[in-house]
């Protein structure tokens, strides 16, 4: 009469493991799924002013985070652009363009009155690499020089999943573009750039003019690239 009750010991045993193993592959799942908000993103440069890197889930290695704080330290000290990078595996259903803009409007990137902050956001799930620049940088940054930077300095590395790579050699170009170290661009499509920018001062210009009683002035622009 004992083997039986053995075998209920056994069988017991197993569905407990069995039930284990499936809230522990669950645990992981919804930890792994986690949806960053600008609530819940920790605000590193308010801890810390010498840091201006958002990486929660260590998707960048300290190395890289600590280039890109050292650059961006020295960009606010010249220049006083404020800046915060955030790079978060997901954001759930969340646009890009929309998170950017909430973070740079809720955490209040910029200086008052002068609305120079810069907001770059990677999503790794959606692979988007994301430029949000406040008004008073879209001469300096304008989405045509935002978006030759994200593709040809930032999406060789990132396509690849090179995350460090990707993310320090686009924000050393974006530094370089505003602390005025990189006046003359040797790229071949320098000189389209700067009629696209023209085309796009002119543009927002006229639109001003002819629609600013009924929406106001413009508070931002923003460029965005996909990761193939």
């Amino acid at each position: 009469m004992i083997f039986p009750y053995i075998r209920r010991i056994n069988i017991i045993s197993m569905k407990r493991f069995i039930s284990i193993s499936l809230f522990l592959c669950l645990l992981l799942s919804v930890q792994a799924q986690k949806v960053y908000t600008t609530n819940n993103i920790p605000k590193v440069h308010l801890q810390d002013k010498t840091r201006y890197v958002c990486n929660p889930e260590q998707i960048l290695s300290q190395a890289a985070c600590d280039s890109i704080d050292r650059m961006l330290y020295a960009l606010e000290q010249q220049t006083g652009i404020e800046t915060v990078v955030a790079i978060v595996p997901s954001i759930g259903d969340k646009d890009c363009f929309d998170f950017s803009h909430s973070l740079l409007n809720e955490w209040g990137v910029g200086k008052k009155g002068k609305d120079n902050g810069l907001v770059i956001l990677l999503v790794t799930d959606q692979r988007c690499i994301q430029f949000y620049t406040g008004y008073g940088l879209e001469g300096d940054l304008p989405d045509a020089i935002c978006k030759r930077i994200q593709t040809r300095d930032m999406i060789p590395y990132l396509k690849d999943g090179n995350w460090d790579a990707g993310m320090v050699a686009g924000i050393r170009s974006v530094c370089g573009r505003l602390d005025g170290s990189m006046v003359n661009d040797t790229g071949s499509d320098t000189g389209n750039d700067t009629g696209l920018s023209f085309l796009v001062v002119l543009a927002i210009a006229i639109g001003f003019l002819v629609i600013a009683g009924l929406i106001g002035v413009l508070s931002a622009r923003a460029a965005s690239t996909q990761i193939a």
